[in-house]
């Protein structure tokens, strides 16, 4: 499978987050420290219904887990001392009452690394016996599987923005699927040998195949992460392919004219119905179900064309 991994600026985890946590604790129990004004204490959100702070924070991706979880325990390190020094302020936010936890909230958690960190510091903070901490206080860190399903979906609607960083398909998957997929090779081969010289079909061919996995793997994404962007993007792309098949390709007669047009147009109706996904998600979508059309129907060329 294609990597995809949610982009995220630190505006929009955070505004993602407050949507998750007012699904968890309830709209009036979230309360948040604008960091604008002296610091935030190393607090983003609190509770003081269930004792909790949560500090958000999201590396910029695509990154490796070493590098994130290093990144992470850093963030967890800084931003605690923060709520240690800050005793008298975060005493007063809590109306004195002790802390439970304290919660890193990350869109990806994937390193027993970051869990032994915070079990660390968990220790530590519990050692220095501080009286606006619960003697039972926790450190933790949780990302998008710790919420419902429906939470997520709700908070992804909310989003003014979503995009989604794609890793190109390895060698070894797209080896494996062009192994099991003979006759749409075949299909690609001869009509993309009607616009590419001799030469340079095979390498359009990859190419297209290439195109097709990522394309596929952002709307799988969008299907589990966005069900809603995945509604509406996926109508968009069924209502060109209807079109194209009952009235034929624009742009022609020549195959390059053709695939453009299709493909600007395509991009269009995608935006369109979804104007929340980036342009560059909207195009690898077009691209990969260009390619889609190419490898099946509706779309081909004239051999004449030029």
């Amino acid at each position: 499978m294609v990597d995809v991994v949610q982009q995220w600026n630190p505006d929009d985890w955070e505004s993602f987050a407050l949507s998750l946590l007012q699904a968890r604790h309830g709209s009036l129990n979230v309360q948040k420290v604008p960091a604008t004004h002296q610091g935030d204490f190393g607090i983003d959100f609190y509770c003081t219904a269930d004792l909790v702070i949560y500090q958000c924070f999201a590396v910029e991706e695509p990154i490796d887990i070493i590098a994130r979880a290093a990144r992470q325990k850093n963030k967890i390190t800084t931003d605690l001392k923060k709520v240690v020094e800050g005793a008298v302020e975060v005493s007063k936010l809590f109306l004195g009452l002790p802390v439970k936890k304290w919660i890193l909230l990350v869109p990806m958690h994937d390193s027993k690394d970051v869990n032994l960190h915070c079990a660390k510091k968990t220790n530590d903070a519990r050692a220095l016996k501080l009286s606006h901490l619960d003697t039972d206080f926790e450190v933790c860190v949780h990302d998008q599987e710790s919420f419902p399903g429906a939470a997520l979906s709700a908070a992804m609607s909310a989003l003014t923005s979503v995009s989604l960083n794609v890793q190109a398909p390895t060698q070894k998957e797209l080896d494996e699927w062009k192994a099991g997929s003979p006759s749409l090779l075949a299909n690609a081969t001869k009509k993309l040998s009607k616009r590419t010289a001799p030469g340079d079909v095979q390498n359009a061919v990859v190419s297209g195949v290439e195109l097709f996995l990522k394309g596929n793997a952002l709307v799988d994404a969008l299907r589990s992460t966005a069900p809603d962007l995945h509604e509406k993007v996926v109508a968009a792309i069924s209502g060109r392919a209807q079109r194209l098949g009952y009235v034929g390709p624009q742009g022609g007669p020549a195959p390059n004219n053709i695939m453009n047009t299709e493909l600007n147009t395509l991009i269009d109706a995608i935006k369109g119905a979804a104007p929340t996904l980036s342009h560059a998600n909207a195009e690898d979508i077009a691209l990969g179900t260009l390619s889609d059309w190419i490898m099946r129907c509706p779309l081909d060329f004239s051999s004449n064309g030029s």
